[in-house]
């Protein structure tokens, strides 16, 4: 078993800022994020196993829960896994009710197999002879946690022949059917018959077999906690403020979509609905939850975007490169197509194809799906079903997502609004108003409560209602322009800069250059963060791609000044606008910010104080470069007027 390898952008989502079903809680059959099962503050000398305290306390949540018969393994194999987990600052619940009696162990110890990021069970010779290890695995299964299944001196033909008499699995089955105390049997036929049932499925799960090592137990062991550390990862995706909806959206997800695997061919999946309902936050959470069950996953992000941008085969290469972390170039989409399929062949993969609008997109990766194994899963999501159907996936196994119901709707909106579920005495009604008309659509709901945040004035929040209802519940945008005209006129400034400029660029470096420009940058930005207009991961900046499509609307349809964010535009219409001429803002901007990008990197580390004297200065030259332009143009083709920047 090959210790999975996940990858995942460097640039972070440029489409995404905290949303409502944003987060999830860990749930039974998901792996806890590391995040929360392991004390940050912890060594591995702070690290404990259940074995040195067998009373300590119940809320403590353990990394790894090792299964095992302590007379076949727990001086060997369990010992020395357990020694190299701790080493690695991991923490351990190791220990059987055999050796340590006591109601509080018993019940510490169902707690930390509810609790526990990864299971480990050791499969010995005499494991399924012990009740304890059987009603273990039984409570694992039923919790429907990821186990590692370590085979040790049995095989997996030992749990699938557990019904006859052959096999040491069977035959300890046996006796315990017939075992009685007092004259009547200790174990009924429904319960053995469970025992094996738990058996024979985790036979179909692959594992680690000491034989495969050739006897070699460090060998296994190096490989096991190689396995549970890439399962231990934290997500790759941040955890957000509030969680709300995502779990019922991930089961009913799991249910209604992924249960319904029946061929052997890898399975294409979809997620459609609105713009702003939870598509790529959903696919994210099913993304970090499942990813270390693949040896190689990729999450490719907002693909409508970037193939306008860029290109299909731009696209194939960044995929191909997170999966495979070769850098191959690619000429043609047909090249990209063969050179996937070459090396992804014979691979098992968990391929997110993020915001797809068109065919031709999924004609680009879909074809290799006829070179992976049969468990690879390729997840799409996008706003149009007719993109998917028409491209061959099938009708059901395309999850329609929709709004939160109306319990989960208040809850989110009441987080952002008052910072608690429920609504403030006397706003019950006008809070449904708003829920109704957001349509329930969870962006909405969070952009308007963090809007209304500390706004207890009740006719303000009927005024703003008014506006609101007076939009069509299908004009999305339109209701979300009514939070953009809020905004104080510094704060559209640098609402439309970000949408058209400064998504995935640096924030600090924004807000300097906002500053510059005598726009507040600082507070302006911070304001834009409160309302949820914007988000910030690892100090860049992102946003929802409705806001930025919203934006970047406003900004094509304004009057002179205008910011021209892609390269498709008729600059020399611009110069035909007889109008004054004016410093052109944000040319000078993007000067700068391409100069800092650029320029400063290749000269030797200079304090902060250094590099804002350099971009100080760079932003005097370029300024006064571009005004003697601009004299220049005004002189042959009648002055220009406008902002100029780059996507």
């Amino acid at each position: 078993m090959a210790s999975p390898v996940s990858s995942y952008p460097q640039d972070q989502p440029e489409t995404e800022i905290e949303m409502e079903i944003e987060s999830f809680p860990p749930r039974s059959d998901s792996l806890r994020p590391a995040v929360e099962a392991i004390d940050t503050s912890s060594t591995p000398a702070a690290s404990t196993s259940t074995s040195a305290n067998p009373h300590s306390n119940h809320n403590i949540y353990y990394d790894v829960f090792i299964s095992h018969r302590g007379q076949d393994v727990r001086k060997t194999l369990a010992s020395h896994l357990n020694r190299c987990l701790l080493l690695h600052g991991i923490r351990v619940f190791l220990d059987r009710p055999e050796l340590q009696k006591g109601e509080n162990f018993t019940s510490e110890m169902e707690a930390a197999i509810r609790t526990a990021s990864v299971h480990v069970v050791i499969f010995s010779r005499t494991y399924a002879a012990s009740t304890s290890c059987l009603n273990d695995l039984l409570l694992m299964l039923k919790l429907e946690a990821r186990i590692i299944p370590v085979f040790y001196g049995v095989k997996p033909d030992d749990f699938r022949s557990t019904g006859g008499k052959d096999g040491v699995y069977a035959q300890a089955l046996s006796n315990l059917e017939i075992k009685q105390s007092g004259g009547k049997l200790l174990y009924d036929s429904t319960t053995v018959q469970n025992w094996r049932d738990a058996l024979l499925r985790v036979a179909e799960r692959s594992g680690f077999d000491l034989d495969a090592y050739n006897g070699d137990e460090g060998e296994l062991i190096d490989q096991v906690v190689e396995c549970v550390l890439e399962r231990l990862k934290k997500p790759i995706f941040p955890v957000v403020k509030y969680p709300t909806g995502l779990e019922e959206k991930v089961k009913d997800f799991e249910n209604s979509v992924l249960a319904q695997q029946q061929s052997r061919k890898p399975q294409v999946v979809g997620i459609v609905g609105l713009g702003g309902v939870g598509k790529t936050t959903l696919a994210k959470a099913l993304f970090d939850r499942n990813r270390s069950d693949y040896s190689k996953s990729y999450f490719l992000f907002d693909v409508r975007e970037k193939a306008r941008e860029s290109s299909l085969s731009y696209l194939q290469r960044k995929l191909l490169n997170g999966l495979t972390h070769s850098d191959i170039h690619i000429h043609s989409v047909y090249e990209g197509i063969q050179i996937l399929k070459k090396n992804l062949l014979s691979s098992n993969a968990f391929i997110v194809l993020d915001d797809v609008d068109h065919a031709n997109q999924l004609e680009a990766f879909l074809p290799v799906r006829s070179v992976l194994r049969s468990d690879s899963l390729i997840l799409i999501t996008s706003r149009d079903i007719n993109v998917l159907t028409d491209s061959g996936v099938q009708n059901t196994t395309i999850y329609k997502l929709t709004g939160l119901d109306e319990e989960r709707s208040r809850e989110l909106f009441c987080l952002h609004a008052f910072k608690q579920p429920f609504p403030l005495s006397g706003f019950g009604y006008v809070v449904g108003k708003f829920i109704k008309a957001c349509d329930r659509l969870p962006l909405c709901l969070k952009v308007f409560g963090a809007l209304l945040n500390g706004k207890n004035d009740l006719s303000y929040w009927e005024a703003l209602l008014d506006r609101l209802e007076q939009v069509l519940p299908s004009e999305i945008q339109m209701r979300l322009k009514i939070s953009f005209d809020t905004l104080h006129q510094n704060e559209q400034k640098i609402f439309l800069d970000i949408a058209c400029f400064f998504i995935g660029k640096e924030r600090d470096m924004a807000i300097r250059i906002w500053d510059g420009s005598g726009w507040k940058g600082s507070l302006g930005f911070q304001h834009l963060q409160k309302v949820c207009l914007v988000g910030v991961i690892e100090n860049k900046i992102t946003m929802h791609e409705q806001l930025r499509d919203m934006g970047r609307e406003i900004a094509e349809s304004a009057v002179l000044p205008r910011r021209i964010w892609r390269w498709t535009e008729n600059i020399d219409d611009l110069y035909q606008q007889h109008v004054s001429v004016p410093i052109i803002q944000s040319f000078i901007n993007c000067l700068i910010q391409i100069c800092v990008d650029f320029l400063i990197p290749h000269f030797s580390p200079i304090n902060r104080r250094s590099r804002k004297c350099v971009e100080l200065g760079l932003f005097v030259v370029i300024t006064q470069m571009v005004m003697r332009t601009t004299h220049k143009c005004h002189a042959t083709k009648g002055g220009v007027n406008s902002y100029f920047g780059t996507a």
